[in-house]
Parts: C-alpha cells; sequence; structure tokens
C-alpha cells in the first residue's frame, strides 16, 4: 500500500487547511469536499480508504451522506469517521447506529490526527494492520 486515501468532507476553509497541513501526505492521499453532494460524488468516483465527515454542511449534511453510504449505497466498507463541534450524545449516537468507526470532537489535536485516523482504520480493518503500520513508520 502505497498511500492511503482519505476523502475529508468539511465545508470551514479553516477546518480544510488544519487537516490539509496536519493529516500526513506521506501516507495520505487527500481529497476535499465542501458539502455533501460534492463529498458523495468523489465518494463514489474515488473510492477512498477512509471518509472524514463534518456533519453540519451545505447542500447536504454529513448525517445525509452518511445515511446514503450506509443504507442506499450498501457500503459498510468504507472506514467512517465523523468530525464534528457537536459532542451532543443524541448526534453520537446517530452515528453509531450507522456505524461508523470514529468520532472526533472539534478542536483536534495536530500532533496525533494521522496516527488517530490510522488507528481507527486498523480498528476497523484488523487485518490490514501490518500495512497500515507500514504506513505509520512515515509519521
Amino acid at each position: 500500500m502505497d498511500k492511503m486515501k482519505i476523502l475529508i468532507a468539511e465545508d470551514n476553509s479553516f477546518s480544510r487547511k488544519f487537516y490539509d497541513t496536519y493529516i500526513s501526505g506521506d501516507i495520505f492521499s487527500k481529497q476535499f469536499a465542501v458539502n455533501g453532494f460534492e463529498a458523495l460524488e468523489i465518494y463514489g468516483n474515488w473510492k477512498p480508504d477512509i471518509l472524514l465527515l463534518d456533519l453540519m454542511m451545505p447542500v447536504m449534511s454529513g448525517q445525509e451522506v452518511l445515511q446514503e453510504i450506509r443504507e442506499n449505497r450498501k457500503d459498510l466498507g468504507t472506514t467512517i469517521i465523523i468530525s464534528s463541534l457537536s459532542s451532543h450524545r443524541d448526534d453520537m449516537a446517530l452515528c453509531a447506529r450507522f456505524g461508523v468507526q470514529g468520532y472526533l470532537v472539534k478542536p483536534l489535536n495536530p500532533k496525533e490526527i494521522s496516527r488517530t485516523l490510522l488507528d481507527l482504520y486498523v480498528k476497523a480493518n484488523p487485518r490490514k494492520a501490518s500495512e497500515i503500520e507500514a504506513l505509520a513508520k512515515r509519521l
């Protein structure tokens, strides 16, 4: 595995810059979507390993994207990690019901974000652990 593909669905430009700066380019090939509709388009064409999904986005919310991927497209294999300002239990419970692999509450630690994403991916895909550990050595 050369690099993992991560789709970052985030409407806030400051947050997109944070992710672009602190998610390791040595490990991840990154694409960005600024709304839920664009996220679904890129997801369908690019097939990312990880979808880092903001809940509150224009055009189509992160919850709608999550529901579309899990229920309508029947994709349970893509690792979906929510990144949200909301630590409200109802939001977390709804996302858990749709099978997310992680729920990160902003602000995120820049020194830990790449490792956190890798750890959540390995937890969801244990048989790929050795490949991911090889990538993690680049951190």
